[in-house]
């Protein structure tokens, strides 16, 4: 359900039955030539949405901006928050969700830049970071082993979830391998490598199968993961 649907007196009597809050964190990044800059918003709009429908955890509204490679700051539309002010941002607004009530918060992002990662990471124990990206790949994907960026994995859960905004036939390929890729991964560089795309992996192999079975995945470590935190001792 989503909280911001909902009005302050429907919130607050909702709070009894379940005072935990999915927050989506997107990003505004370019996905090379074939995915639109909303893409990590979506997916992680949808596995919230997935998440709270098992769990009964309301949704808050999105956090549309995150920390951004600096070598990705000419592609058009791109844009970034330093991980000082996300970090910042995520405080502030559960400051005020905690006095009215809210127990736990769970942070949901698709997006895996690491300093992204790291300015979502360790804000207070009862911040939870949730990272849906870590299953198993090489049995589904044909030619990668993990997840990228707008890669085959990407593509195809973006095949499966919104096929209508997929751009197939403007897929440009050129896969940078991960050590070349390294400098500009920690923000070291912030210029592209010779012949990037703004994609890395392989997108042509994409398949909307592949991306069923990769999101049913995350969806079950999500709910997994929540629950496994009530098991806790």
């Amino acid at each position: 359900m989503k909280m911001a649907e909902m009005t302050f007196a429907e919130v607050k009597a909702y709070l009894p039955s379940c005072s935990d809050l999915i927050i989506p964190i997107g990003t505004c990044e370019q996905h090379g030539y074939h995915l639109p800059l909303n893409n990590d918003i979506l997916m992680a709009e949808f596995l919230a949405d997935r998440l709270s429908e098992a769990t009964g955890c309301l949704v808050a509204p999105t956090v549309n901006y995150g920390v951004n490679l600096p070598c990705d700051r000419l592609f058009s539309g791109t844009t970034s928050l330093t991980p000082a002010l996300l970090h910042s941002i995520i405080e502030s607004i559960i400051d005020w969700w905690r006095i009215q009530g809210f127990s736990r918060f769970f942070l949901l992002t698709f997006h895996g830049d690491p300093f992204h990662v790291e300015a979502l990471s360790g804000i207070r124990k009862d911040v939870i970071l949730l990272d849906p990206c870590d299953i198993e790949y090489g049995d589904v994907l044909q030619k990668q082993t993990s997840m990228r960026h707008a890669c085959e994995a990407e593509t195809s859960i973006a095949l499966y979830l919104y096929p209508e905004k997929v751009r197939s036939g403007c897929i440009r390929e050129h896969d940078i391998p991960y050590d070349a890729f390294e400098s500009c991964l920690f923000h070291q560089k912030d210029t592209p490598p010779d012949g990037y795309v703004g994609n890395l992996g392989f997108p042509s192999a994409a398949t909307a199968e592949k991306g069923r079975i990769l999101l049913e995945r995350m969806v079950d470590k999500l709910i997994a993961e929540y629950i496994g935190l009530d098991k806790r001792p």
